[in-house]
């Protein structure tokens, strides 16, 4: 998969594309992405994602979202789809003031040569967001392009959408968001040093910070999945500050990967969660604490054939 950071005139002899931020990569997002590169098949064409390295909130907003899926990972979903090519453009103040007309012109014909365009139902793009799908099919036929508009995605009754997902994630429905996402929601890191109490309570864990910009289950207690190298284990994952020691500032993943011995330390991992178990819960001892992980554990082991 090719990835450009720049457009420029003639990029690429021809695309058909999809446009979108998405963030998430969720079942929406994929049937967007796939419907274009299915139009590339039959047009010898490039399979063209358009998309933004930051998050255009960031700019237009100027909020702190946070995002379900970093650039990395996005691209990785990208490819694993069957995308040839990325335009990865930074969104920036000037862009963010470019008419949705001029972005056509300047960015989907001269640059990508575009034949398709596969967008969501709820797409809009240019400065304040004037362009949508109607714009884009009368500029179509003057360029000579077609459109593809991609309805609503609903799992269960429940629209695909990165916002709602978020909500998901946050209110701890890892389940149902991951539903939503056709995968689990995970987060990736290298394991740090802690203050090994799991390991002193018979429970070792790998321990990762959660980065700033990204989504976080609430805290609690879930059943999950660790991936370490090409294996996956299934684990015990707690999400929050550690109440019954005290440490109430820093807010981390622990996993307890079961049957699992070597050494985690400054690898990179991948956790993934499936089901919230409980909350997060001040224990009166270290004992009672070991009693309700031995628990947990055990019902990850129950849950374990269904999950």
């Amino acid at each position: 998969m090719l990835v450009f950071r720049e457009i420029k005139p003639n990029l690429i002899p021809a695309s058909c594309l999809a446009q979108g931020v998405f963030d998430g990569v969720h079942l929406g997002h994929q049937k967007v992405i796939i419907d274009a590169i299915e139009k590339s098949r039959t047009t010898d064409a490039l399979a063209t994602v358009v998309t933004f390295a930051n998050h255009p909130q960031y700019i237009t907003s100027k909020n702190s979202l946070k995002l379900i899926t970093n650039l990395e990972d996005r691209l990785e979903l990208f490819e694993a789809l069957g995308v040839q090519v990325v335009l990865l453009l930074d969104f920036t103040e000037e862009l963010s003031k470019i008419s949705a007309v001029e972005y056509i012109k300047s960015v989907l014909v001269e640059g990508l040569n575009v034949r398709h365009i596969s967008i969501g139902y709820n797409h809009r793009f240019g400065s304040q967001k004037k362009g949508d799908h109607k714009l884009l099919e009368k500029y179509g036929e003057q360029y000579g392009y077609k459109v593809t508009v991609i309805p609503p995605v609903a799992i269960e009754g429940q629209v695909a959408s990165s916002s709602d997902i978020r909500n998901l994630i946050s209110s701890g429905d890892v389940d149902s968001a991951s539903k939503l996402l056709g995968r689990p929601f995970s987060i990736k890191g290298a394991v740090i040093q802690g203050k090994r109490r799991g390991t002193q309570l018979g429970f070792p864990t790998a321990n990762m910070e959660l980065p700033e910009n990204m989504i976080s289950p609430a805290a609690g207690v879930y059943s999950g999945l660790a991936y370490i190298g090409n294996e996956n284990y299934f684990a015990v994952i707690n999400v929050g500050k550690r109440p019954t020691f005290g440490d109430l500032t820093v807010n981390l993943v622990e996993a307890h990967v079961l049957n699992y011995s070597g050494n985690l330390y400054h690898k990179n991992i991948e956790v993934a969660f499936l089901k919230k178990l409980r909350d997060e819960k001040r224990f009166a001892s270290e004992a009672e604490l070991v009693e309700q992980i031995k628990l947990d554990c055990q019902a990850v082991t129950v849950l374990a054939p269904n999950l």
